[in-house]
């Protein structure tokens, strides 16, 4: 008897142990599919998570950050409404995870670890564009209880009109990036500000794509029964308005967007409008109360919506004082119907962008929008910026606050709402119709500081080495310096140009030209000297 006892104890320690779970056979791919996005090397994440070793040693934190559900970041109620790529764990996942810390985190078989993901060297997630546009190094100015608000006014120098199908914004450096709206100005209507650290960005322009914290990629379906974009057109400027928080100051930056574009001629693509649709901007929150803002579309929520259309993705944002969104769609008359939106329940105000919906949403005729926050502006907040709280209201800054739901949308076509983006997304990776383009065919020139009365710096970018001229023109269009001939590497690099003439004069203060030509194409910035 005692034997068969043995033997059957012996048989379920065997069974227990080959039903293990390991970091092979079960946690890798969960890793790989929710955390290494961010944690990766050169990811905004402060380590990488792309081995077993990585994660071995990272076992117990991940388990805490886990169950609390703190990571992966994902703030949406997944029980309201449904979006594609969503970073939630299922219980089954976190039960996974729990089993395999608890038996000590085994590694199991490494010939059963999936094939871990590969990110550019460049933390470019959508690989190769067709354009990318950069800012000039810019060094936050944000200072004590000031953010810093700059905008940039990027000529593309693109020579023909395209249609977008993905936008990717990649911060120069992430740790001080809080958040970047990007605009197009095909009209030159809206100009670089980097002196009143109040650009909030333009109001009358369209919204192209929002980047914060722990945001994708602007990505649009491009499939044979849906294909959706935005429209660029030809020589049109890109609007970058940044956010530095305080405690930036001092630190550089150089956030750069990458565009993929339709191939020249592709018909069929639905156009995309993003717009902050539901905003409040006269609100203000009591020192030590809780208290709500909430906004309707159309304004007062008295008027229905007069056509159709489908939602694409939602944008909700708040600072610091936030708490809690809902928004939603309710019909005008009854039974007054509601179609659920984004429920957030507990707001992460360093993780938010726009949600892409898991299914396009129909918002019908006869339908308003509302959106509601919650705002917690007591000491009981342990995110509240003031101690003692004080009365706040809407603003830019950080410590201030903002009701905003931004949407992108379009006219609804029938049978939208059958569409899963959650699939369609995924059967994609642009790579570019084209080598990359940095603003006209490889080019990319810039200056600073400007105006000046000392060195200025020029930098310029090439995408292939080739032979280049760079030189400093008055306005008459004669040659004042030579600073560059001759063949150049392609990356980035930066001269300086002193303020003298070839002969070593210095030049009388005014405007000068500098202008950069590559492969018969030439792009000029304008230099101001005091």
């Amino acid at each position: 008897m005692k034997k068969s006892y043995l033997l059957i104890s012996l048989l379920l320690l065997l069974t227990g142990q080959s039903m293990a779970q390991t970091y092979a056979d079960d946690v890798a791919q969960i890793i790989f599919d929710n955390c290494t996005s961010c944690h990766h090397a050169g990811g905004i994440a402060p380590f990488s998570l792309m081995t077993y070793s990585d994660v071995f040693g990272m076992a117990s934190s991940i388990q805490t950050e886990v169950n609390n559900g703190n990571m992966p970041p994902w703030s949406p109620d997944d029980n309201y409404s449904e979006f594609a790529h969503a970073r939630s764990l299922t219980s089954t996942e976190i039960a996974t995870i729990n089993n395999w810390v608890n038996a000590g985190a085994p590694q199991g078989n490494p010939q059963n670890t999936p094939a871990a993901p590969v990110y550019n060297p460049n933390n470019w997630q959508l690989g190769t564009p067709d354009m990318s546009v950069r800012i000039p190094d810019y060094v936050s100015k944000a200072t004590f209880g000031n953010d810093d608000y700059v905008c940039f006014s990027i000529p593309t120098n693109w020579p023909t009109s395209e249609t977008i199908q993905a936008i990717e914004v990649i911060p120069g450096n992430a740790s001080i990036v809080h958040h970047v709206l990007v605009y197009i100005d095909a009209n030159n209507t809206y100009g670089t500000d980097t002196s009143s650290h109040n650009c909030g960005g333009p109001t009358n322009l369209p919204l192209i794509a929002g980047f914060a914290p722990g945001s994708s990629p602007a990505q649009f379906p491009n499939t044979a029964n849906l294909k959706m974009g935005i429209n660029l057109p030809a020589n049109s400027r890109i609007i970058f308005a940044m956010h530095y928080p305080e405690g930036s100051q001092g630190i550089l930056d150089s956030t750069r967007i990458n565009f993929h574009f339709y191939p020249q001629g592709t018909s069929g693509v639905r156009q995309v409008t993003a717009n902050p649709v539901l905003s409040d901007y006269s609100f203000s929150i009591n020192a030590n109360t809780v208290d709500s803002v909430d906004a309707w579309f159309p304004p007062g929520g008295n008027l229905p919506m007069s056509t159709n259309l489908s939602l694409f993705s939602i944008f909700p944002h708040a600072h610091l004082l936030g708490q809690s969104f809902i928004v939603y769609a309710v019909n005008h008359s009854p039974p007054y119907d509601r179609i659920p939106l984004i429920h957030i329940p507990k707001w992460d105000f360093d993780w938010q962008g726009f949600y892409v919906f898991k299914y396009l949403q129909k918002l019908p005729v006869g339908y308003k929008l509302y959106g509601k926050a919650i705002y917690d502006n007591t000491t009981n907040n342990p995110f509240n910026p003031n101690n003692p709280p004080q009365n706040i209201s809407f603003g830019l800054n950080t410590t201030d606050e903002m009701f905003l739901v931004y949407f992108q949308y379009m006219n609804y076509q029938q049978g939208d709402e059958l569409i899963n983006i959650d699939s369609l997304l995924q059967l994609q990776t642009p790579t570019g119709t084209e080598p990359i383009a940095i603003n006209e065919g490889g080019l990319f020139l810039t200056s600073y500081p400007n105006p000046s009365n000392d060195l200025t710096m020029l930098q310029y970018y090439l995408q292939h080495t080739t032979d280049i001229s760079l030189g400093i023109y008055d306005l008459q269009g004669k040659l004042v310096k030579q600073l560059i001939v001759g063949n150049t590497p392609k990356g980035e690099h930066y001269t300086s140009w002193d303020g003298t003439n070839d002969a070593g004069t210095k030049v009388p203060t005014g405007i000068y030209i500098s202008q950069l030509q590559v492969n018969g194409k030439t792009i000029t910035n304008k230099i101001i000297r005091n």
